[in-house]
Protein backbone atom coordinates (compact mmCIF):
# COMPACT_ATOMS: atom_id res chain seq x y z
CA UNK A 1 0.00 0.00 0.00
CA UNK A 2 2.77 2.12 0.71
CA UNK A 3 4.31 1.92 -2.69
CA UNK A 4 1.07 2.65 -4.56
CA UNK A 5 0.42 5.73 -2.74
CA UNK A 6 4.30 7.15 -3.37
CA UNK A 7 3.66 6.07 -7.14
CA UNK A 8 0.31 7.98 -6.58
CA UNK A 9 2.03 10.94 -5.21
CA UNK A 10 4.68 11.06 -7.86
CA UNK A 11 2.11 11.06 -10.79
CA UNK A 12 0.37 14.21 -9.19
CA UNK A 13 3.52 15.96 -8.40
CA UNK A 14 4.47 15.31 -12.23
CA UNK A 15 1.06 16.45 -13.02
CA UNK A 16 1.75 20.06 -11.47
CA UNK A 17 3.82 22.95 -13.24
CA UNK A 18 6.58 23.63 -11.73
CA UNK A 19 8.47 27.17 -12.25
CA UNK A 20 11.96 27.00 -14.06
CA UNK A 21 14.41 29.37 -12.51
CA UNK A 22 17.05 28.69 -14.91
CA UNK A 23 19.68 31.17 -15.25
CA UNK A 24 20.14 28.99 -18.75
CA UNK A 25 17.69 28.29 -21.74
CA UNK A 26 17.93 27.49 -25.15
CA UNK A 27 14.51 27.44 -26.93
CA UNK A 28 13.68 25.89 -30.53
CA UNK A 29 11.20 27.32 -32.28
CA UNK A 30 9.44 26.15 -35.96
CA UNK A 31 8.69 28.90 -37.99
CA UNK A 32 6.55 29.68 -41.15
CA UNK A 33 5.23 32.50 -43.23
CA UNK A 34 2.37 34.09 -41.66
CA UNK A 35 0.53 33.62 -44.73
CA UNK A 36 -2.77 34.98 -43.18
CA UNK A 37 -1.57 37.96 -42.32
CA UNK A 38 -2.32 41.30 -44.82
CA UNK A 39 1.01 42.40 -43.48
CA UNK A 40 3.23 39.72 -44.30
CA UNK A 41 6.65 40.26 -45.92
CA UNK A 42 5.64 44.38 -46.37
CA UNK A 43 8.35 45.41 -45.47
CA UNK A 44 10.63 43.25 -48.43
CA UNK A 45 10.08 45.92 -50.77
CA UNK A 46 8.54 43.55 -53.46
CA UNK A 47 5.22 45.04 -55.62
CA UNK A 48 2.14 43.80 -53.73
CA UNK A 49 1.60 40.72 -57.05
CA UNK A 50 4.99 39.30 -56.35
CA UNK A 51 4.91 39.39 -52.81
CA UNK A 52 1.37 37.78 -52.60
CA UNK A 53 2.73 35.14 -55.10
CA UNK A 54 6.01 34.69 -53.00
CA UNK A 55 4.21 33.92 -49.77
CA UNK A 56 1.80 31.39 -51.64
CA UNK A 57 5.18 29.77 -52.95
CA UNK A 58 6.00 29.42 -49.56
CA UNK A 59 3.40 29.25 -47.35
CA UNK A 60 4.12 25.38 -46.39
CA UNK A 61 7.73 25.91 -45.61
CA UNK A 62 9.30 25.28 -42.21
CA UNK A 63 12.42 26.59 -40.93
CA UNK A 64 13.76 27.38 -37.21
CA UNK A 65 14.94 29.66 -34.75
CA UNK A 66 16.96 28.90 -31.91
CA UNK A 67 16.88 31.41 -28.94
CA UNK A 68 19.57 31.54 -26.12
CA UNK A 69 18.83 32.70 -22.77
CA UNK A 70 21.92 33.17 -19.90
CA UNK A 71 20.90 36.09 -17.61
CA UNK A 72 19.62 39.09 -18.61
CA UNK A 73 21.01 38.27 -22.43
CA UNK A 74 18.77 36.87 -25.34
CA UNK A 75 20.39 35.44 -28.45
CA UNK A 76 18.41 34.93 -31.37
CA UNK A 77 19.06 33.19 -34.96
CA UNK A 78 17.13 31.09 -37.69
CA UNK A 79 18.34 27.46 -38.99
CA UNK A 80 17.41 26.19 -42.08
CA UNK A 81 15.55 23.27 -42.08
CA UNK A 82 17.66 19.88 -42.30
CA UNK A 83 15.37 18.61 -45.25
CA UNK A 84 14.92 19.98 -48.83
CA UNK A 85 11.99 21.96 -49.32
CA UNK A 86 11.17 22.67 -52.79
CA UNK A 87 8.48 25.20 -54.27
CA UNK A 88 7.66 26.75 -57.49
CA UNK A 89 7.76 30.40 -57.83
CA UNK A 90 8.04 32.74 -60.81
CA UNK A 91 8.31 29.46 -63.00
CA UNK A 92 11.20 28.01 -61.38
CA UNK A 93 11.42 24.90 -59.20
CA UNK A 94 14.32 25.50 -56.09
CA UNK A 95 15.23 24.52 -52.72
CA UNK A 96 12.89 27.08 -50.24
CA UNK A 97 15.90 26.45 -47.58
CA UNK A 98 17.84 28.72 -49.98
CA UNK A 99 16.03 31.72 -48.86
CA UNK A 100 16.69 30.79 -45.39
CA UNK A 101 20.44 30.88 -45.88
CA UNK A 102 20.69 34.47 -46.55
CA UNK A 103 19.71 35.05 -42.86
CA UNK A 104 21.79 32.31 -41.12
CA UNK A 105 24.15 35.08 -40.35
CA UNK A 106 21.47 37.20 -38.57
CA UNK A 107 21.56 37.80 -34.75
CA UNK A 108 18.95 39.48 -32.74
CA UNK A 109 20.78 40.38 -29.36
CA UNK A 110 19.33 42.10 -26.67
CA UNK A 111 20.52 42.36 -23.42
CA UNK A 112 17.95 43.14 -20.23
CA UNK A 113 19.96 44.68 -17.85
CA UNK A 114 21.81 47.49 -20.37
CA UNK A 115 18.72 48.06 -21.93
CA UNK A 116 20.31 47.58 -25.56
CA UNK A 117 19.28 46.02 -28.52
CA UNK A 118 21.54 45.09 -31.34
CA UNK A 119 20.83 43.22 -34.38
CA UNK A 120 23.38 42.15 -36.53
CA UNK A 121 22.02 42.05 -40.50
CA UNK A 122 23.63 41.13 -43.66
CA UNK A 123 22.58 42.30 -46.77
CA UNK A 124 23.98 41.82 -50.03
CA UNK A 125 27.37 40.78 -48.05
CA UNK A 126 27.58 43.99 -46.53
CA UNK A 127 27.19 44.24 -42.53
CA UNK A 128 25.54 46.10 -40.32
CA UNK A 129 24.97 46.69 -37.02
CA UNK A 130 21.17 47.89 -35.79
CA UNK A 131 21.47 49.27 -32.11
CA UNK A 132 17.98 51.07 -30.18
CA UNK A 133 17.48 51.34 -26.73
CA UNK A 134 15.63 48.18 -25.21
CA UNK A 135 11.81 48.51 -25.54
CA UNK A 136 8.97 45.67 -24.94
CA UNK A 137 6.39 45.28 -27.45
CA UNK A 138 2.85 45.89 -25.19
CA UNK A 139 0.43 43.34 -25.10
CA UNK A 140 -2.99 43.11 -23.16
CA UNK A 141 -2.81 39.65 -21.36
CA UNK A 142 -6.31 37.92 -21.92
CA UNK A 143 -6.07 35.46 -18.54
CA UNK A 144 -9.26 33.79 -19.20
CA UNK A 145 -7.84 32.27 -22.37
CA UNK A 146 -5.32 29.50 -21.82
CA UNK A 147 -3.61 26.31 -23.31
CA UNK A 148 -0.78 23.78 -23.08
CA UNK A 149 2.57 24.15 -25.20
CA UNK A 150 4.79 21.48 -23.74
CA UNK A 151 3.60 20.66 -20.95
CA UNK A 152 3.76 24.20 -19.57
CA UNK A 153 0.11 26.21 -19.10
CA UNK A 154 0.48 29.26 -21.30
CA UNK A 155 -2.09 32.27 -21.34
CA UNK A 156 -2.93 34.72 -24.49
CA UNK A 157 -1.90 38.07 -24.85
CA UNK A 158 -2.41 39.93 -28.15
CA UNK A 159 -1.28 43.18 -29.88
CA UNK A 160 -3.09 46.91 -29.11
CA UNK A 161 -3.75 46.90 -32.77
CA UNK A 162 -4.99 43.21 -32.41
CA UNK A 163 -2.74 41.98 -34.99
CA UNK A 164 -0.74 39.71 -33.25
CA UNK A 165 -1.07 37.15 -30.46
CA UNK A 166 1.16 35.47 -27.99
CA UNK A 167 1.56 32.56 -25.72
CA UNK A 168 3.30 32.80 -22.75
CA UNK A 169 4.20 30.80 -19.77
CA UNK A 170 4.42 32.04 -16.41
CA UNK A 171 6.09 28.71 -14.87
CA UNK A 172 9.15 29.93 -17.01
CA UNK A 173 9.34 33.82 -15.65
CA UNK A 174 11.79 34.77 -18.13
CA UNK A 175 10.49 37.94 -20.66
CA UNK A 176 12.22 36.64 -23.84
CA UNK A 177 10.51 34.93 -27.61
CA UNK A 178 10.58 35.74 -31.06
CA UNK A 179 10.04 39.74 -29.61
CA UNK A 180 10.41 41.24 -26.44
CA UNK A 181 7.57 42.12 -24.01
CA UNK A 182 7.11 42.70 -20.15
CA UNK A 183 3.86 39.85 -19.89
CA UNK A 184 6.37 38.48 -17.27
CA UNK A 185 7.45 34.92 -18.98
CA UNK A 186 8.67 32.89 -21.53
CA UNK A 187 6.63 33.20 -25.06
CA UNK A 188 6.31 29.78 -26.52
CA UNK A 189 3.74 30.57 -29.30
CA UNK A 190 3.52 33.58 -31.62
CA UNK A 191 1.37 34.64 -34.31
CA UNK A 192 2.95 37.73 -35.69
CA UNK A 193 3.00 40.55 -38.95
CA UNK A 194 5.43 38.02 -41.15
CA UNK A 195 5.70 34.75 -39.16
CA UNK A 196 4.19 32.18 -36.73
CA UNK A 197 6.46 30.54 -34.34
CA UNK A 198 5.80 27.34 -32.12
CA UNK A 199 8.32 26.18 -29.24
CA UNK A 200 9.07 22.76 -29.90
CA UNK A 201 11.71 22.41 -27.64
CA UNK A 202 13.77 23.85 -24.46
CA UNK A 203 16.93 23.02 -22.94
CA UNK A 204 18.05 24.60 -19.59
CA UNK A 205 21.56 25.41 -20.62
CA UNK A 206 23.15 27.29 -23.81
CA UNK A 207 26.13 26.08 -25.37
CA UNK A 208 27.83 29.07 -26.40
CA UNK A 209 28.86 32.46 -24.40
CA UNK A 210 25.80 35.00 -25.02
CA UNK A 211 27.58 38.28 -26.37
CA UNK A 212 26.83 41.81 -28.05
CA UNK A 213 27.20 41.24 -32.09
CA UNK A 214 30.32 43.21 -33.51
CA UNK A 215 31.46 43.82 -37.06
CA UNK A 216 29.13 46.18 -39.45
CA UNK A 217 27.74 49.99 -40.17
CA UNK A 218 26.13 50.95 -37.35
CA UNK A 219 22.70 52.64 -37.35
CA UNK A 220 19.30 52.59 -35.93
CA UNK A 221 16.66 50.08 -36.95
CA UNK A 222 14.38 52.85 -38.46
CA UNK A 223 17.56 54.32 -40.64
CA UNK A 224 18.26 50.94 -41.51
CA UNK A 225 14.38 50.80 -43.22
CA UNK A 226 14.61 53.87 -44.54
CA UNK A 227 18.10 52.77 -46.28
CA UNK A 228 16.73 49.90 -47.37
CA UNK A 229 13.25 51.34 -48.83
CA UNK A 230 15.64 53.82 -51.04
CA UNK A 231 18.06 51.08 -51.97
CA UNK A 232 14.60 48.87 -52.99
CA UNK A 233 13.37 52.01 -55.07
CA UNK A 234 16.70 53.20 -57.12
CA UNK A 235 16.36 48.65 -58.10
CA UNK A 236 12.64 49.44 -59.20
CA UNK A 237 13.83 52.06 -61.07
CA UNK A 238 16.97 50.51 -62.32
CA UNK A 239 19.36 52.71 -61.59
Amino acid sequence: MRRILLSLAAMLFAAIPIAVNAQQLTVEYETRVNANSPDAMKESGLPDEMRKALISAVADVKAYYIMCIDGGQVEGRAQAAKEKQMINFMGQTIDANEFVKNQLENIIYYNKDTKRQVSKVVVMGKHYLLVDPLKPDTFDVKPNEKKDILGYECMKAVSKDGKQTIWFTKHIPVDAGPLYTDVGGLILEAELKDQIFVAKKISMSVDHALKEPTGGEEMTEKAFKEKMQKYVEMMRRGQ
